[in-house]
Parts: C-alpha cells; structure tokens; sequence
C-alpha cells in the first residue's frame, strides 16, 4: 500500500532518500561510524517523510527546503527514538535489538546528539527563520510530552490528558512536519491551517494504533506485548477498562506496575480486563472519530492523486499491523 502511496512523488521520494543517508554519514570516528551504519538499518516505514512530501506537493509543489524540510524532520525523529529507548530501557527496536541494547546508554545518547544535529543542519540549509523557530518549537514539544508521560506514570489520567500526551510525543512531528512543507510550497494561511488539522487527526490515529498493538496478542510491534504497563504508561484500551472498575480495585492494578509485581497472572488478568471492558473496540472508535475530522480538513482541497494519496496514507496509519 506505501508503494502506492508514493506513487504520486516517486521522484521526489528518491531524492529525498539521497539526502537523508547523509544523516548517517560520520567522520573518521570509527565507533561512531558503527552505530550510524546500524541506526541506518533500523529506518521504519518512512511515513513521515512521504506524508512530508505529499504536503509540499498538495500545497504547491516540491523544492529542495521541502526535501530539507522531510529529511531534518525524519533524521530527529530517528534521533527521538534512540533517545526514547534509554529513558524507556527498552532492548528492542522494530524486531532488532536497540542501539542502547547493542552498545550502551552512554553511546546511544551520544549518538541521537549526533542526529538531532544533523537534523538542525538539514533545517539550517533552508535559510528560513521561521522553519527554524518551528524546529525549536517541536524539541520543546517533544520534552514535554515525554515529561507529561512521565508524570502521569502508574496513575489513571483522564482521556483529555492522554489525548494532550499523544499529542505533544506523537503529533506534533506530523503537525510540524506538515506546517514546515506547506510554507516551502508557499500555501496560503488557509491551506497551512487545513493540512495541520489533518496532520494533527492522523497523528493522534497512529499513536491510538500503536497503543492498540500492546493490547492485541501476535502484535508485529517489535517490542514485548504489555510492555506500556511495564513502564507505567496507562494508554487508551487500558484507560477505558481502569475507568469501569472502582478506583480504588484500579489503582491497585497500578500500583503493583509500580511495584514491579510483574507475574504470568498479572499480565493474563491485564489482558482480560481490556477485552472484558473492550477497550481495545473503543479505542478503535476514537481512531474513526479522528479520523473522520481529519477527511473534513482536506475537503476544501481539489480531488487530485496528491489528496488521494494523503487519504489513503491517514487509512495505512490505523490498518498498519506492526
């Protein structure tokens, strides 16, 4: 489906490809040289670049600032993950081990520095204040929205407050990321407000899907099944079961997450409570809900393969199975 996806901007796509493997190049720094060829390996799916370049394309047209533009905001993005893994402790990565798991925290850190960098550089070549005053805006964003994750850590938060995390730590790239490559397209205000309503809706739907996946058994998520419980991160399937249960018999399901009181039993009982109370079906009717915000913010765009293909990217992001 990606392939077809990217149909519309094959050219384009190939180039930006081009630009965005120099992110891993390194100097002669033969350790640092090692982890840029692993952490090139681990690229995903690539959605945010393309969804980066069908933005410039639907809004006016591709240059080398909206290449820039998807190769900076691809290159923290990567750098993000690296640096989510040591404050997670998480050992896997897209069915590979993490870059902390082969090397150390210490490298890793390091090593996402070198990205976020790199990313900065990309970002800089634009020679655009306001694209850079957007890069800083999203550093800061991202920060709170793991530091907002963290606080709510083994407690109940309302819905509201989950929306408002998912939106600072997921979201925000594609909102970012859509804004950055509307104005390199030169859009109006108006299409730069539409298209970040659309990106923001389709961020949310991912992130809701990726919280789906550590609910549903055989998930090809690459990390362990109920590994948000582990760490304390009550997302929307469980949120919604915590919810039916007396607070006191919910809080202490989380207070033995806290505890590490982690056994068969516990995880089997986690389980049964979401798909008692079906919390994986209403998270699945908040993925619609969004999603059908997100059609309505493309409607004043012209039919075209570009809106098509925006479309069909929002249906891949909640029918992905990993």
């Amino acid at each position: 489906m990606l392939q077809q996806i990217k149909n519309p901007i094959l050219k384009e796509f190939e180039e930006y490809e081009q630009l965005f493997s120099q992110s891993f190049s390194s100097p002669q720094d033969q350790l640092l040289r090692q982890v840029m060829q692993y952490a090139e390996t681990q690229k995903g799916k690539q959605v945010r670049p393309i969804f980066a370049l069908l933005c410039g394309k639907l809004c006016g047209g591709i240059n080398r600032d909206t290449l820039n533009i998807a190769a900076g905001y691809e290159t923290l993005h990567t750098a993000s993950l690296i640096h989510d893994d040591v404050v997670d402790n998480t050992m896997k990565r897209r069915n590979a081990p993490s870059i902390n798991a082969l090397f150390d925290n210490r490298i890793s850190v390091l090593s996402g520095d070198y990205l976020l960098s790199k990313a900065i550089r990309f970002i800089s070549e634009t020679r655009n204040p306001e694209l850079f005053s957007i890069l800083c805006t999203l550093g800061q964003t991202l920060a709170e929205g793991e530091l907002l994750q963290l606080q709510h850590a083994y407690n109940i938060p309302a819905e509201e407050e989950y929306i408002d995390i998912i939106r600072r730590k997921t979201a925000v790239l594609f909102t970012l990321t859509a804004k950055s490559a509307a104005i390199t397209a030169g859009a109006t205000e108006k299409q730069i407000k539409d298209i970040t309503e659309f990106a923001d809706m389709m961020g949310i739907c991912f992130q809701i899907k990726d919280d789906i996946f550590d609910y549903t058994p055989n998930a090809q998520i690459g990390k362990p099944t109920l590994n948000d419980i582990r760490e304390g991160k009550v997302t929307l399937p469980l949120l919604h079961a915590l919810q039916q249960l007396p607070y006191k018999a919910a809080q202490d399901i989380l207070d033995k997450a806290k505890k590490g009181e982690f056994t068969e039993e516990y995880f089997y009982n986690i389980g049964t409570l979401v798909a008692k109370h079906h919390g994986i079906e209403y998270a699945e009717c908040k993925i619609d809900y969004y999603m059908s915000k997100a059609h309505q913010s493309l409607k004043e765009f012209e039919d075209s393969p570009i809106r098509d293909a925006m479309m069909k990217l929002l249906s891949f992001t909640i029918t992905r199975n990993k």
